[in-house]
């Protein structure tokens, strides 16, 4: 009887670790929404580059869009399979957004952008966190 209590006892330890940690987990696989992306990327940029309440607003609305219309075409593009076309897609909406983003922010802001592109290639800029 003991060994059936102990037996019992040691399983429902187990299970529940395990839950535990999967629930730990849950949140890391999950895609942000288009919403979480831009509003991530547009208070990243404000820190790093000074950005006013307004810019800010306009980057979040120009990030936004982007996101939503990346998707979007995206979707589109995964279907057909065709990597190469996802990939000139991704690089034409880049330089699209690059090019409003220009528009919105001041020469010095622009400067660090520019500056904080070269310190940070894509790669590493998406492994922490920052947007575009």
């Amino acid at each position: 009887m003991k060994k059936l209590s102990f037996f019992i006892m040691l399983l429902t330890i187990v299970t529940l670790g395990s839950a535990q940690a999967q629930g730990g987990r849950q949140g890391q696989g999950q895609r942000q929404t288009p919403e979480e992306m831009a509003e991530r990327t547009a208070n990243l940029w404000q820190e790093n580059f000074g950005l006013s309440d307004e810019q800010h607003k306009k980057v979040y609305d120009l990030l936004l869009k982007n996101q939503k219309d990346t998707r979007a075409k995206m979707e589109e593009l995964r279907a057909s399979g065709d990597r190469e076309a996802m990939r000139s897609m991704m690089e034409e909406q880049r330089t699209a957004v690059e090019t409003e983003v220009k528009k919105i922010f001041t020469e010095q802001q622009w400067a660090a952008f520019e500056q904080w592109k070269k310190d940070n290639p894509p790669q590493q800029r998406r492994r922490r966190g920052g947007g575009k």
